[in-house]
């Protein structure tokens, strides 16, 4: 090697990683909790509860219907399945996607939660900004070109400084 030899503190992991992973950490949790505050109260129709249970009912039928006496099964077979009075013959519901650009709560819900993913990173990325400036904060296994330099070393203006270790 032609130049000095960076040494890192083996503190680094208490002042440096502990206090990044707890912050995330804090910031995580404040955002979920920020999104549930802010998220609309948006409740299913009695129509939509009512066809998940058929199909919950339906389903758990088709998995266990082995379990029970084989005459109670087609009973329950033919309540799903008859071909002119079966609840899944009989009942043809249309499903309507909503369309979010039409939907003003829609537009706002994801507006908020973008903005609850969006504004915290930009907090912490500034935070870490500050707080490491006038650090090495990484090596590289490769050469990197003036340009990508003063990622790495952010507040060093060193030119005979190479955060790459070739």
């Amino acid at each position: 090697m032609s130049g000095p030899e960076l040494l890192l503190d083996s503190s680094i992991r208490l002042w440096v990683v502990l206090p990044i992973v707890l912050i995330t950490l804090m910031v995580g949790v404040c955002r979920h909790f920020l999104s549930l505050a802010l998220r609309g109260d948006s409740r299913p129709e009695l129509e939509q509860l009512g066809d998940s249970q058929v199909l919950i009912r339906s389903r758990i039928l088709r998995e266990h219907g082995k379990y029970i006496p084989r005459q109670s099964f087609i009973m329950r077979k033919h309540f799903f399945n008859d071909k002119e009075l079966g609840f899944f013959k009989k009942t043809k519901r249309k499903v309507v996607p909503k369309n979010p650009l039409t939907d003003p709560s829609m537009l706002t819900d994801m507006m908020k939660g973008n903005l609850t993913n969006m504004l915290p990173m930009i907090l912490i990325g500034g935070w870490i900004n500050w707080a490491f400036s006038g650090f090495v904060t990484t090596k590289v296994p490769f050469p990197l070109t003036l340009r990508f330099k003063p990622m790495l070393q952010r507040g060093i203006d060193l030119v005979s400084l190479d955060p790459s270790c070739r």
